[in-house]
């Protein structure tokens, strides 16, 4: 099962995602994120970036992966809609490496609305971990 569920923190706001596979909980991760920006439901898959991303470990790897999302937002104002995870590794020695594609759309003020900003992806209580069913992940972004 994969899924997540959006936190409530003073100003902040996080995501705990799951997913049967790691890769899967990140598109999970990714999917909150876009929920904390919009709740708009007709945002199209017109145009695809390639992102990659690497880490120290699996939570620095999904904050540059969420932070990398929020630069395509702010950069080439990318509203997304889907996401491809094509390679995902993480080592023994803990370096970690991830490659995907983005789909979405130019953000159109005349059908899409941002309901928040976010300002960065923190460090704050930040958890990616296997569990009996797969893996779980808990961040924090700063609003």
């Amino acid at each position: 099962m994969n899924c997540f569920q959006l936190l409530e923190h003073t100003a902040d706001m996080g995501i705990a995602a799951e997913g049967e596979t790691l890769v899967a909980l990140f598109v999970q991760a990714a999917l909150g994120l876009r929920q904390i920006l919009t709740a708009c439901t007709d945002i199209e898959p017109k145009t695809e970036f390639p992102v990659e991303v690497q880490g120290a470990d699996r939570e620095e790897l999904m904050i540059n992966w969420l932070s990398e999302l929020l630069f395509l937002l702010e950069s080439r104002r990318l509203l997304p809609a889907a996401f491809e995870i094509d390679r995902l590794e993480v080592d023994t020695l803990g370096d970690c490496r991830l490659r995907a594609r983005v789909f979405g759309e130019t953000f159109d003020p005349e059908r899409h609305y941002l309901e928040r900003e976010i300002k960065a992806v923190t460090y704050h209580r930040i958890e990616v971990e296997p569990t009996a069913a797969g893996w779980r992940a808990q961040i924090y972004v700063d609003l």
